[in-house]
């Protein structure tokens, strides 16, 4: 990487960097807001980030490389299905609920990315849609179910990873603080619950 190369690699983190801090505090910034905070010219944020849509999509991708080690997490666990499971949602939720308003801010990235690329049910502008989102959550919790992988059929095991992610991650924040008004304690152990009760019960059929 050149000079130049690390110098706006540098700005640009700057950039959401102060997106980030300024969301913490309640705010929902423009570009320009942005780059006050940041301490770098109008012109120059918006050379970065044309418009807010932009800035949030970077800062929703800088938000999932702050991840904890969910690999160390199971290893830690044991091989015990129902333990690395709780270990897995758990250490999710703290991360995400440490970090709340960042993680709304997530939401509401992924959620413009969909409306940018759908309109009425059809494909805007491509024939292949950019994913809003990644399958990372699906690839950390097949890796805490793989104890139950021999004892379930495939199908089992599929419907078994899809529902456990329902338990976890952003919109699991979202309807524990939101819906069922639930402090951030009440949120992460209502989700470590969930997640356990979906594999029990799997374990059991």
């Amino acid at each position: 990487m050149t000079g130049r190369e690390r110098q706006k690699q540098r700005t640009r983190q700057l950039l959401v960097d102060a997106y980030n801090e300024l969301v913490r505090g309640g705010q929902s910034p423009s570009v320009a807001q942005v780059a006050e905070a940041a301490e770098v010219s109008v012109a120059t944020a918006y050379r970065y980030f044309p418009n807010p849509e932009s800035l949030r999509a970077d800062a929703a991708v800088a938000a999932t490389a702050t991840a904890p080690d969910f690999e160390a997490v199971l290893a830690d666990a044991g091989d015990d299905p129902v333990v690395r499971i709780e270990a897995l949602v758990r250490a999710i939720a703290t991360w995400q609920l440490n970090d709340e308003p960042v993680w709304r801010g997530v939401l509401r990235a992924t959620l413009e990315r969909w409306f940018a690329q759908y309109d009425g049910g059809g494909v805007r502008g491509a024939e292949v849609p950019i994913p809003v989102r990644s399958n990372a959550r699906a690839e950390v919790v097949r890796l805490a179910l793989r104890p139950l992988e021999s004892e379930l059929s495939p199908a089992e095991f599929r419907r078994l990873v899809n529902t456990v992610m329902l338990t976890c991650g952003v919109e699991a924040l979202i309807a524990t603080r939101d819906a069922a008004a639930l402090n951030p304690d009440e949120a992460r152990e209502t989700m470590v619950a969930a997640a356990r009760t979906l594999v029990l019960a799997a374990r059991k059929n």
